[in-house]
């Protein structure tokens, strides 16, 4: 859904994010849903508002510049975000998002201890953009621009060396943990993509461009029953 140059728009990020909420509350641990509520639940969408513009703008301000799009649409779809990734419980909102050293100082110095000269410049001019997690910290690059205007990004875990793995953009990391999300959970034995569940969606959207109402329904159904799982929890594994 990103388009070549890493960018997203604010109705690309609603449907991505969509999808993505459907497939976290399906088979997510209970216990992995560490702040999710009824109104998300009910909802279907692990998010909440989006940043109108004079909070975006309110943001760049502050920061003093603006904004990568595919990050700056992500806070315009939602201003905060549950279970983004595996370890990544929580999204800042445009009112939290910050320069790193301002905004955890704590973690800047750590980030600094016998880093190279590289990674301490870098860790001095990050934005942070990520909220609690499991040890595990998201980071974008001001200085680290594509030709589009995309801002690498970084995720440092206190497992992983130096500062972690870099992608081109905001949009192409949340990509990379969605891919981990449904590799960790199929092999825990809840595929987010269980055998024969896609053929059959599709052949529903066939069925109704065919006008084959009852027909389409029938597939979506069955597809419904093939993605359904049980509802996880902690000690059913």
């Amino acid at each position: 859904m990103a388009s070549i140059d890493g960018a997203r728009t604010v109705d690309q990020w609603r449907r991505y994010l969509a999808e993505y909420s459907a497939e976290v509350l399906r088979v997510a641990l209970e216990d992995d849903l560490h702040e999710v509520g009824d109104l998300q639940r009910s909802a279907g969408w692990l998010g909440f508002d989006g940043a109108d513009e004079g909070r975006l703008a309110a943001l760049e301000q502050r920061l003093g510049i603006r904004l990568p799009q595919s990050y700056r649409s992500f806070l315009a779809a939602s201003d905060r975000w549950l279970n983004l990734g595996p370890f990544m419980w929580t999204m800042r909102t445009s009112g939290e998002v910050g320069w790193l050293r301002d905004a955890d100082a704590d973690l800047w110095e750590v980030l600094r201890e016998n880093a190279t000269p590289e990674e301490s410049a870098l860790a001095d001019r990050a934005l942070l953009v990520s909220g609690d997690a499991d040890a595990q910290y998201w980071l974008l690059d001001p200085e680290d621009v594509s030709a589009a205007g995309e801002w690498a990004a970084y995720v440092w875990a206190s497992w992983s060396p130096g500062l972690g793995d870099r992608y081109d953009s905001f949009a192409a990391l949340v990509d990379a943990e969605r891919a981990s999300f449904e590799d960790l959970s199929g092999s825990d034995g809840r595929p987010v993509h269980p055998d024969g569940a896609d053929e059959l969606v599709a052949e529903g959207r066939e069925r109704a461009l065919q006008g084959e109402v009852r027909a389409a329904a029938d597939a979506f159904a069955n597809a419904a029953v093939k993605a359904r799982v049980p509802t996880p929890t902690s000690s059913s594994f």
